[in-house]
């Protein structure tokens, strides 16, 4: 008997390393492991033409300047499972019915793979993988609302997705599975505080991140505990007009053993979203013992508590005033 065939459909540039991405990994292992036959198929892009002066100016007249940049692609980031495929169909933007393979299971990942799949016929059980609510600015948003519409089983990551889901489409059969983390990756450990009061963060360039509000937090922190300390990392290094304080150690795109190192150097972790589809860097702070301050985003109502941080409102006083309460904390 033939193992059943599972395909993930990945948008172009999405094999990166991302926190989506690092969650469709997960499942394409598990179920690779469990014998079935998983593939992550995505296009692999257009070439682009060079942009001219006028380009260049009507674009920042869009502002399309506000769309974070890409992550850069890398071979099999996060997956563990060498049987997993990765197809990569090059020269295109868009999967075709025709690339995409015969399938048992096709599950999309993002608003614009809802339309492919939607349109490859009825060979397969299919299914979307929410992970966000993708109405953003730089995207054509009744497109992307129409394929919330599309009658593709919906899979989501957070209360908050199951909620939009009902409310904005009228959706109410949305299977509701949250993410977990690798606990091989995190390596999870009891351990003491040791050293000057520390808070770290995740930059992105993402306007909805809200990263402003982490360094104003960190800014007004600092003023009340002058010994503070602040670190950040990300998959992209802060441009000159994002202002970041020179005390606060920023790394570029840090291994995985560096990330679980700051999440261990924090006596908190901030998380300020203004809009967010789950969060992962809440778990994996959590997983590391360290306490996190969110912004009520994503799921972070769902897994912040009293007994392993705060919520806030989305202020830098109040974001301090959490972060401070954890910090004056004693060891135990």
């Amino acid at each position: 008997m033939s193992k059943r065939k599972i395909v993930f459909l990945g948008a172009t540039g999405s094999v990166s390393l991302t926190g989506g991405f690092r969650i469709i990994a997960g499942y394409a292992d598990r179920l690779q492991s469990r014998g079935y036959d998983v593939a992550i198929v995505a296009p692999g892009g257009a070439p682009r033409k060079p942009k001219t002066f006028l380009r260049k100016v009507r674009g920042w007249l869009r502002g399309v300047f506000s769309k974070p940049p890409k992550s850069a692609l890398v071979d099999r980031p996060f997956l563990k499972n060498p049987d997993v495929r990765i197809d990569i169909v090059p020269g295109k933007n868009a999967l075709s019915p025709e690339d995409i393979p015969q399938a048992d299971v096709l599950i999309a990942t993002w608003w614009e793979t809802a339309e492919w799949a939607h349109a490859a016929g009825a060979r397969a059980a299919k299914c979307h993988l929410v992970q966000d609510h993708e109405v953003f600015p730089y995207l054509p948003q009744d497109r992307v609302r129409a394929a919330y519409r599309l009658p593709l089983r919906k899979i989501v990551v957070s209360q908050w997705l199951q909620q939009e889901m009902r409310s904005a489409y009228g959706v109410d059969d949305a299977v509701l599975i949250e993410n977990a983390i690798d606990a091989d990756w995190i390596e999870a450990a009891r351990r003491r505080r040791d050293g000057p009061p520390t808070a770290g963060f995740l930059y992105s360039p993402a306007a909805r991140k809200n990263c402003a509000l982490a360094v104003a937090a960190c800014e007004v922190l600092k003023k009340r505990m002058p010994d503070l300390r602040a670190v950040a990392f990300g998959g992209h290094a802060p441009p000159s007009s994002f202002k970041m304080p020179s005390w606060i150690e920023f790394s570029h795109a840090p291994d995985q053993a560096a990330i679980r190192d700051i999440y261990s150097r924090c006596g908190v972790w901030l998380f300020t979203s203004d809009e967010e589809g789950f969060g992962l860097p809440i778990l994996e702070a959590m997983a590391r013992g360290t306490p996190v301050v969110a912004t009520p985003a994503g799921a972070a109502p769902q897994l912040v508590t009293p007994e392993n941080g705060a919520l806030a409102e989305n202020r830098a006083e109040a974001v301090a005033d959490a972060a401070q309460r954890i910090l004056d904390l004693p060891d135990a």
